[in-house]
């Protein structure tokens, strides 16, 4: 029996310093990511669902660097919406760099316009692509673009030799 492997796709995005308006309306956002991501056969990890800071308060902040860095270091590529300040996205960002795992970055094209998109995460070297959107639809539309792109790359990734002993 041939085990298939799982290809994640860790989203990360803004939990916390936000309404509960503003938190339902991301999480959905983060959902709809996370559904484009199952339909090109990727694992999403959203960390909204794993660590949120409301929802699973009893996790203290030393587990859910612990669960996140796992996430991060084992997915295939990291989504990073980062339309609203977050220190624990850029972390995030960082950690897949130093993890070589490719980063989308996701954002609004009113906000890029008015210089409001961090440039330091936008030149971390790990970023491969940028999507500016008019709206999460279209954000989501674009990602399904890339996706299908970025599967047809690692389509054909061989795995590597079984270790001899």
């Amino acid at each position: 029996m041939v085990a298939t492997l799982k290809k994640s796709v860790y989203i990360s995005g803004a939990l916390t310093d936000m309404s509960e308006a503003e938190r339902a309306e991301l999480r959905a956002f983060y959902d709809d990511i996370g559904n484009v991501c199952k339909e090109y056969g990727f694992e999403p990890y959203s960390p909204h669902v794993y660590g949120d800071p409301k929802n699973v308060a009893h996790l203290n902040p030393t587990e859910i660097d612990r669960i996140d860095r796992l996430a991060v270091t084992q997915s295939y590529l990291v989504v990073a919406y980062v339309g609203v300040p977050s220190l624990g996205v850029g972390i995030e960002v960082e950690l897949a760099h130093h993890s070589d795992k490719p980063v989308v970055l996701l954002y609004e094209n009113e906000k890029f316009a008015q210089r409001r998109i961090s440039r330091i995460v936008r030149g971390n070297p790990a970023v491969i692509r940028e999507i500016a959107f008019s709206d999460y639809a279209d954000a989501c539309k674009q990602l399904r673009a890339f996706l299908a792109e970025f599967k047809k790359m690692i389509r054909s990734e061989p795995l590597p030799p079984p270790l001899r002993v």
